[in-house]
């Protein structure tokens, strides 16, 4: 919210509560959450990312607790999107100054950087069956460029998207009985789907009461 305060809802018809009071250089612009571990990370402005490591408790509203915080540097700018792909242990960063870095999940520690992107890397998301990581970065002469690389870092392939790519999320069936896509939520209110396997166009999925820009995207 404006006033800079981050707001936990744990149950569906609670109203949000009060965690964490931000200063205004660490802003948050993006936030990621490990369930099962209990970790939140957030992006700032500043483009410092923060590991909050948290315990349940019964003495809180929320029952859960911040035990200690850790700042994660690498980005000179404002963090665009945090993901935190649990099987393959990572926490993937993108910032306005095109970086974007793989953090080991279990030792916050930096592992790579994923280089190449010539401007703002806007959105990331990873698979949860193969690691594989899609990237949008802006396009020099208007819309999106999406990257697949592997979880090594590797560029397997990227795409020109004429439309802005706003968001990405991967498909998560079994590898070998089915194709896997990456679908992208464009600025048009269009949700397009490329395959994993060579990032070939495989449909779109249109909503024909709303142009409005499709800002997040998962899989369930």
């Amino acid at each position: 919210y404006a006033d800079n305060i981050l707001r936990l809802k744990s149950k569906q018809s609670e109203p949000p509560v009060n965690f964490i009071q931000c200063s205004e250089l660490h802003q948050v612009t993006s936030c990621a959450w490990v369930p099962d571990s209990c970790q939140l990370f957030t992006g700032s402005k500043c483009g410092v990312i923060t590991a909050y490591l948290n315990r349940f408790t019964n003495s809180t509203p929320l029952e859960i607790e911040v035990e200690s915080q850790i700042h994660l540097y690498g980005h000179s700018a404002e963090i665009t999107s945090l993901f935190v792909c649990k099987p393959y242990s990572i926490l993937i960063s993108v910032s306005k100054d095109g970086t974007c870095i793989i953090w080991d999940l279990n030792r916050l520690c930096y592992v790579q950087s994923l280089s190449g992107h010539k401007s703002p890397v806007t959105a990331v998301s990873a698979s949860e069956t193969t690691g594989d990581i899609a990237t949008v970065c802006d396009s020099v002469g208007g819309g999106s460029d999406l990257r697949l690389w592997t979880v090594n870092g590797d560029l397997i392939g990227h795409v020109h998207c004429r439309e802005i790519i706003c968001s990405v999320a991967f498909s998560n069936q079994p590898e070998g009985t089915s194709v896997n896509v990456i679908a992208g939520g464009l600025e048009n209110g269009v949700v397009r789907l490329w395959s994993t396997w060579d990032l070939k166009p495989v449909r779109e999925i249109t909503f024909p009461k709303s142009n409005k820009p499709i800002v997040s995207l998962t899989f369930s």
